[in-house]
């Protein structure tokens, strides 16, 4: 038993800010330390640390302690393991209190040897080093990295259990045998082995990965009172102080991804180990930066994985990336395309609303009015969500980004996140005035012709517009003084109208039409007036017809529309003044 003064001493040498800010990102809040709690979920922050009392307290979940406990908790280690890594950091040798029988001690320093007997193994077998440097690793990378090897048939474990004198039962519950009668197999023969390590960088479990053809291609050690697999984050411990650093986080999938960006030279990346990303993951990684770069498989397989990481992230207040690799995974893509590659795909990293309205799309058949329905409910799903986790800005992005990928308009996708059926004959038609209108906001060299048009053309909501731009000389003050149903109209326009390659061409057309619509609306009323005419007002008239309808199929057709409307005195005049 370590006596209580001993205790006392290595606390006293100890700053418990220094400690937690090596683990979560601390905030100063006058004589207090602020941050997210890493023993539960929160948005807001209700984790505090006291330099003055050298104690911390959560007031959301009741979390508290001095630094020895903190360390404890954080590394789900014993109280032992905790006081001996801590006397360690301030110089104090506690190991005369050791109890042999620390059942921690006995596993790290078990698979601390077993790792190096693995190593050994590695740069013996040919076949080990070979698969190893035709996946690109260097001599320098794969001792960096501390690549081993188990032989086919290897009985390594318990070579190095009766060297420290344990049993069989131990290394059974370490989790890197299996037990078949009365034959112990190392569930790493055949493969090279991979060591994953805690925060503390002790080897806590073992990847490993089938040289040639077999399934499964990897496997880890399995779950142990120190090690599961939805609580560790592959490479956490390299990556750590930089992710702290750059105040971001890439996640890829698994250990030779992890390995492919940390060869380039990308140090903040960690790894799943075959699992989703899960709320210990996110927990663990929000004490460190609010940022993420997904950055899994491109595979169906790997777009369901992000999907659902991005659903475990959100409650969590992240902002997140999505990476597209341009081959299957990091790994292919370092294999095929260089660092130039990996650096290339993680620069394109897209926000996660684009990348949620192109997975979700690719389950439905846009094409169809029911596959746009389900598409859109589905939007809406998501839409709600991040409404509820993040921001509506960010939702209403969703949304925009799902209209415009579908073609549905955003009013209609809208309605999805109300719940509302899509009503397609509500579906907004734009007409030849809502052309005019946005081409008169966004090509301020067309503004000047759209003015010389004859007014009588137009809506008296369109005519509004201009006459009080000529007076306000300014857009936006025009929009000032409009009613609220042309302001609508005016933001509906710009939102849902598409843009067009020629807006000139659509100009011309708009006022062709336009003018159609006029001599049609004339013709009407000729045929009217006909039927109450005497003889010579009938003649009149029905010459007056005839030219109305040489005008209009001139125009239908396209010819001389020009010539026609600068005879005809359509526009007025260049020089005619405003106001």
């Amino acid at each position: 038993m370590i006596p209580k003064e001993i205790i006392d001493e290595i606390k006293s040498r100890l700053d418990i800010v220094e400690v937690v800010s090596e683990y979560i990102n601390l905030e100063r809040v006058g004589r207090y330390y602020r941050a997210l709690c890493p023993f539960h979920t929160e948005t807001r922050p209700s984790f505090y640390v006291s330099p003055d009392l050298q104690r911390y307290k959560c007031f959301g979940c009741g979390a508290s302690g001095d630094v020895i406990k903190f360390v404890q908790d954080m590394e789900n280690i014993s109280f032992y393991e905790a006081l001996e890594k801590l006397a360690n950091r301030v110089g104090i040798d506690v190991s005369k209190y050791r109890s042999e029988s620390s059942e921690y001690l006995k596993y790290t320093s078990f698979l601390k040897i077993l790792s190096q007997e693995y190593v050994r193994n590695f740069w013996n077998n040919d076949d080990a080093k070979n698969y190893m440097k035709d996946r690109g690793f260097s001599e320098e990378e794969i001792k960096e990295f501390g690549i081993g090897y188990s032989p086919v048939g290897s009985d390594i474990p318990k070579l190095v259990a009766d060297k420290l004198g344990l049993s069989i039962d131990d290394i059974v519950k370490f989790g890197v045998v299996s037990i078949t009668g009365e034959k112990i197999r190392d569930i790493f023969e055949g493969r090279v082995v991979f060591p994953i390590r805690n925060e503390s960088g002790d080897v806590i479990a073992f990847g490993g990965r089938i040289i040639g053809n077999g399934e499964p291609k990897y496997i880890n050690s399995r779950d142990t009172k120190y090690f599961s697999k939805s609580r560790v984050l592959f490479l956490l411990d390299k990556a750590k102080k930089v992710i702290k650093s750059v105040d971001v986080a890439i996640i890829v999938e698994g250990y030779m991804d992890a390995f492919a960006l940390h060869r380039s030279d990308l140090r903040n990346s960690v790894a799943v180990l075959g699992t989703a990303l899960t709320s210990q993951h996110a927990s663990r990684l929000s004490g460190l930066t609010k940022n993420v770069v997904l950055a899994l498989d491109s595979d169906d397989a790997g777009t369901r994985a992000t999907l659902r990481s991005i659903s475990t992230l959100l409650p969590r207040g992240f902002d997140i990336l999505v990476v597209k690799w341009p081959q299957k995974d990091a790994d292919d893509t370092l294999n095929l395309l260089g660092r130039e590659g990996i650096e290339q795909a993680i620069k394109n990293a897209v926000p996660y609303e684009d990348f949620i309205v192109e997975s979700v799309a690719k389950n439905f058949d846009l094409s169809k009015a029911s596959g746009l329905e389900k598409f859109a409910r589905s939007i809406g799903e998501w839409a709600s969500k991040i409404e509820r986790f993040s921001s509506t800005v960010r939702a209403k992005s969703l949304i925009e980004k799902a209209a415009e990928f579908s073609g549905l308009s955003p009013r209609d996708m809208e309605r999805f996140v109300r719940g509302e059926p899509l009503d397609h004959g509500e579906t907004r038609r734009f007409g030849p005035e809502d052309e005019i209108l946005f081409i008169f906001f966004n090509n301020e060299d067309l503004r000047n012709e759209i003015l010389n048009i004859d007014r009588e053309l137009f809506s008296d909501k369109l005519r509004e517009i201009l006459n009080l731009y000529e007076q306000e000389g300014d857009l936006n003050r025009a929009l000032e003084k409009v009613s609220n149903e042309i302001g609508d109209w005016v933001f509906d326009t710009l939102k849902d109208l598409p843009h067009s390659g020629n807006p000139k061409k659509v100009l011309h057309d708009a006022v062709k039409k336009l003018e159609i619509v006029k001599l049609k609306k004339r013709l009407s009323e000729i045929d009217e007036m006909i039927n109450s005419a005497n003889e010579s007002e009938r003649k009149v008239l029905l010459n007056t017809r005839m030219e109305i309808v040489r005008k209009i199929k001139a125009l239908e057709s396209g010819v001389n529309f020009g010539e026609w409307r600068d005879n005809r005195k359509s526009f007025r005049s260049k020089n005619r003044k405003k106001g």
